[in-house]
């Protein structure tokens, strides 16, 4: 009896643990080539959308960062401790989830509007301009700043829930970044 108490015990454990989302985002490089991620850490966490966040990174790269980043993502998204791989889909002409994006600024320019008329004073005072392509003309940079997380479109709001388990490649020139990033997301009540 004692055997089958503490086997119903551990697996409400288990349950209730792989439950939990993220509290802080997780990163861990597999692979980058000279440009290595210090810290990125975005808070509060889960982020909620829309909301203000704050975004604290530090990078170091070989050379200024400059041109179309291209990215291969792969998602994986836990709901109620159900891990489910997200797949690329066409929305609205638009790739979601788990893509080959040829230009990651373009997207974002079309997701959430021009950003170079909203750039972060932090960003313009590094020589950022948040236009496309970037350029990122220091090969350090260390910023924190707070800004704000958009609603998400309608065609995107079934993806911006849940913890999410991303693998990132994403290439610039002679700069290669690979990242598993760990972070949760909700909508705003």
């Amino acid at each position: 009896m004692v055997s089958n108490s503490f086997a119903v015990i551990f697996m409400c454990f288990v349950t209730y643990a792989a439950s939990q989302t993220y509290q802080k985002v997780t990163l861990k490089d597999c692979g980058s080539k000279n440009v290595k991620v210090n810290r990125f850490d975005i808070q509060p966490m889960p982020i909620i959308h829309p909301g203000k966040v704050t975004l604290s990174v530090d990078i170091s790269a070989t050379e200024p960062i400059r041109g179309v980043i291209k990215a291969d993502v792969k998602l994986i998204r836990t709901v109620s401790g159900i891990k489910l791989p997200v797949s690329c889909y066409i929305v609205e002409g638009e790739q979601v989830g788990s893509c080959n994006y040829p230009d990651l600024c373009a997207l974002m320019q079309r997701l959430t509007g021009d950003l170079s008329q909203d750039c972060h004073p932090s960003l313009v005072e590094n020589g950022i301009d948040c236009t496309c392509p970037v350029y990122i003309p220091k090969t350090a940079l260390d910023i924190i700043f707070e800004t704000e997380i958009p609603k998400v479109p309608e065609f995107a709001n079934w993806l911006a829930v849940g913890d999410m388990d991303c693998n990132l490649k994403a290439t610039v020139g002679n700069l290669a970044a690979c990242y598993d990033i760990g972070f949760a997301m909700k909508p705003a009540k």
